[in-house]
């Protein structure tokens, strides 16, 4: 009974968080596994749907799980969530074929959770759709469309993205970020370097350690409570704030 009511649960969150995809009419329950002893790398790979991935101390195996989703109920066996593991590695892949052929006019997506053991470095991909991270060790992660949202890192922290809002919060290591467009946000690390950023606002703050920003576009630069330096090499348009900075400030002179 317990099975079929996480089933039941699993497919209503499934299509309220389809809701995105409006001709979405059929879904089913998807899960993987792989044991996690003696793993020193966990790689997710996430396609189109929503991704969230949540350490937890202490477990001994990578859990996901989540919903298929599709506008016609012959492409729903198709979408499919695999867990192998090859040496020190395990890999969580979301598999959702392309199907915007000429004459394809529906969507698929398949939105899953990653529970992972908090100690283990990850690497995340994700193609579009809101991706959460929190509670993780050292992550490197590339993202292509969506909102972008990570919480409680213990070690350092790579993000390569092409669109969407970023938050970070709370890392305990150095916070690198590529970003092609949106908005960045970070509250709380030890550094941060973000070598390039095309348009969106920029907004940093309580950081033990320098702030450096290499070549930014457009959008406004908030900096404040900085231990370190605050540096910026190449600014475009767009102002540039800073408050409470304890080392040297270097920024364009037009700034």
């Amino acid at each position: 009974m317990r099975a079929i009511t996480l089933v039941v649960l699993l497919l209503a969150a499934g299509t309220a968080s389809a809701g995105f995809f409006s001709d979405c009419d059929y879904t089913a329950a998807r899960s993987a596994s792989a044991p996690a002893a003696g793993a020193t790398r966990i790689v997710i790979i996430g396609r189109a749907g929503g991704l969230r991935v949540t350490g937890v101390r202490g477990i001994a195996e990578v859990r996901a799980s989540g919903t298929a989703c599709t506008s016609e109920r012959d492409k729903l066996s198709n979408i499919t969530l695999t867990a192998t593991r090859v040496g020190s590695e395990v890999r969580i892949e979301a598999h959702v074929p392309d199907l915007s052929g000429f004459l394809w006019t529906g969507r698929s997506a398949l939105d899953f959770e990653v529970t992972v053991p908090d100690s283990v470095p990850l690497r995340v991909e994700d193609s579009s759709g809101e991706l959460k991270i929190e509670n993780v060790a050292a992550a490197d992660v590339e993202d292509g469309s969506g909102a972008l949202h990570v919480r409680n890192v213990a070690g350092d922290l790579s993000i390569h993205d092409s669109s969407g809002e970023i938050t970070v919060d709370h890392v305990g290591g150095n916070v690198t970020i590529h970003d092609g467009s949106g908005s960045i946000e970070v509250d709380d690390a030890g550094s941060v370097n973000i070598p390039e950023d095309g348009s969106g606002s920029v907004e940093i703050r309580h950081v033990k350690h320098n702030v450096t920003i290499g070549d930014k576009g457009s959008g406004m630069v908030s900096v404040s409570d900085v231990g370190g330096d605050f540096v910026v090499h190449d600014k475009g348009s767009g102002r540039i704030e800073y408050t409470r900075v304890a080392g040297r400030v270097d920024v364009p002179r037009k700034h």
